[in-house]
């Protein structure tokens, strides 16, 4: 089943005034990490948005996939595969960063690629970067239209 843009942008609007965002005081946490430099944000809210909305309106076939890391979260940690996108990927703007499976990898390239959405592979696996962190940076993948996080390389 092919989705159309029409429909993606209208899944688009509505979810992205529906996507709960983190609390105040999250909110202040994370500023502060930025303002730091602790944290280099990558993707914004409505490119979150529209990975919700393809990833809602995907072929059954494709049965896609997410697990991720918080910025809270302790080293190391990430959640376990979980397929629910409509409520288990809030808040988005607290996300280090999610992995996506599905049935075809070239998929979710396509659809990534479509949207403009940066990601990497971190052994074998697509992830999307919501923050970097200082340090070597990902290998981006797609960087469409940016803006991108500072490139701190060494």
């Amino acid at each position: 089943m092919e989705i159309s843009e029409r429909h993606v942008t209208r899944l688009c609007k509505w979810d992205s005034k529906a996507m709960p965002r983190p609390t105040d005081e999250d909110m202040k946490r994370l500023s502060a990490m930025v303002q730091r430099g602790e944290l280099y944000p990558a993707l914004n809210h409505t490119k979150w948005a529209k990975l919700r909305a393809e990833m809602l309106a995907a072929p059954v076939e494709q049965h896609p996939q997410f697990r991720g890391r918080s910025v809270f979260a302790p080293p190391g940690f990430c959640t376990a595969w979980d397929g629910e996108f409509y409520y288990h990927l809030h808040p988005v703007a607290e996300w280090e960063w999610i992995e996506l499976q599905a049935a075809s990898a070239q998929w979710l390239q396509e659809v990534l690629k479509r949207h403009g959405i940066p990601y990497s592979v971190e052994a074998g696996v697509i992830r999307v970067w919501g923050y970097t962190r200082p340090g070597p940076q990902p290998d981006w993948r797609e960087r469409g239209d940016g803006p991108w996080p500072k490139s701190n390389a060494v």
